[in-house]
C-alpha cells in the first residue's frame, strides 16, 4: 500500500506543481503577447488597435473604445482583451473566426467605436475540452495549428483548457524511475488513434508502441503550448494519474492489489 500510495503521489505532485506554474506576468508582456496575437488574427489592420492591460480588478472584463486614431482594447489579462478584439471584429465589422471558415473582409480603414464599450464576466472559468475531442481531433496537430487553436480560443474567452499532449513522456518517465524498461512498457502505450481510450484506461497498447521520438517531440509542443497559453492568462488543465497501469506493474510491485478488467476483447489493469 505505501508503494502505490507514493506512486500516485508522484504523478500527483507532478500535475500540482506544473499546474500551478501560472505566472504573474508584468503588464507590458501581456500587453506584447495580445499585440502579437492581433498581428496574427488581422496583420494589416495591426497598426490600427492598442493595447492596454490593468491587471487590478479580480474578474474579468474588457472595453473597447475609439482614441485618437486607433481602437483601444483594454482588459485585464491576455484572453479578456484578445476577446475585446472579437467582439470589435464581430459587430463593427461582421467578422467572424470560426472552426468552420473565416470571415475578415475588413474595410482599410476600421469603423470608430462612437462610445466606449464595457463588458465583464461573472464566470471565473470557462472550460474547453475532453478527452475524446482531444483525441478525435488534435493527435496529430503540430505547432502552427496549436497556435491558430489558441488563438482561436482567446477570441472566444476560453480561459481554462485541458492540456494533455505529451501525457505519455511523463507517463514513461515515472515508469522507467521504478526501473521498468522499454520491453515492460512496449504493450501499454497505444498508438496516437487510440489515445482516448488508452487516457481512460480502456485498453493496453493498441496501435503501437509508441515511438520515443513522439514522446519526445509531443514533450516539446506541450511546453510551447503551456508558455502561451499561461501568457494569455490561461489556467491550464493538465493530466493526473488514472489507475491505470501497464501488465508489468505487478512483476514490479508483486504486493500490489490489481484489478483486471476487459473492454471489447482488450484486458488491462487498473
Amino acid at each position: 500500500m505505501k508503494t502505490n500510495l507514493k506512486f500516485i503521489l508522484l504523478f500527483v505532485v507532478f500535475v500540482f506543481e506544473a499546474g500551478n506554474c501560472q505566472s504573474t506576468k508584468p503588464e507590458t508582456e501581456i500587453a506584447t503577447t495580445v499585440s502579437q496575437l492581433i498581428a496574427r488574427i488581422v496583420p494589416n489592420h495591426a497598426s490600427q488597435f492598442s493595447v492596454e492591460i490593468d491587471t487590478s480588478a479580480k474578474e474579468d472584463w474588457f472595453e473597447i473604445a475609439s482614441k485618437g486614431d486607433k481602437i483601444l482594447l483594454r482588459g485585464n489579462n491576455g484572453v479578456s482583451v484578445a476577446s475585446a478584439l472579437y467582439y470589435y471584429l464581430n459587430q463593427y465589422t461582421h467578422s467572424q473566426i470560426t472552426w468552420n471558415g473565416t470571415n475578415l473582409n475588413l474595410p482599410k480603414k476600421l469603423p470608430a467605436v462612437p462610445k466606449m464599450i464595457h463588458k465583464k464576466t461573472p464566470y471565473e472559468y470557462r472550460y474547453y475540452l475532453n478527452y475524446c475531442t482531444f483525441n478525435y481531433s488534435m493527435s496529430w496537430w503540430n505547432w502552427e495549428r496549436w497556435e491558430k487553436e489558441i488563438d482561436w480560443m482567446a477570441l472566444h474567452g476560453i480561459n481554462m483548457p485541458l492540456a494533455i499532449t505529451g501525457e505519455e513522456y511523463i507517463w514513461d518517465e515515472v515508469y522507467k524511475s521504478y526501473g521498468f524498461t522499454d520491453e515492460d512498457l512496449g504493450t501499454f502505450f497505444s498508438g496516437p488513434a487510440y489515445f482516448s481510450w488508452f487516457w481512460m484506461g480502456n485498453l493496453d497498447g493498441w496501435g503501437g508502441p509508441l515511438s520515443k521520438n513522439w514522446k519526445d517531440t509531443h514533450r516539446d509542443l506541450q511546453l510551447k503550448i503551456l508558455k502561451r497559453e499561461r501568457e494569455l492568462g490561461m489556467k491550464t488543465v493538465l493530466p493526473a494519474f488514472t489507475g491505470h497501469v501497464p501488465a508489468s506493474f505487478k512483476k514490479f510491485f508483486p504486493n500490489a492489489k490489481l484489478k483486471q478488467t476487459n473492454w471489447g476483447n482488450d484486458s488491462r489493469y487498473i
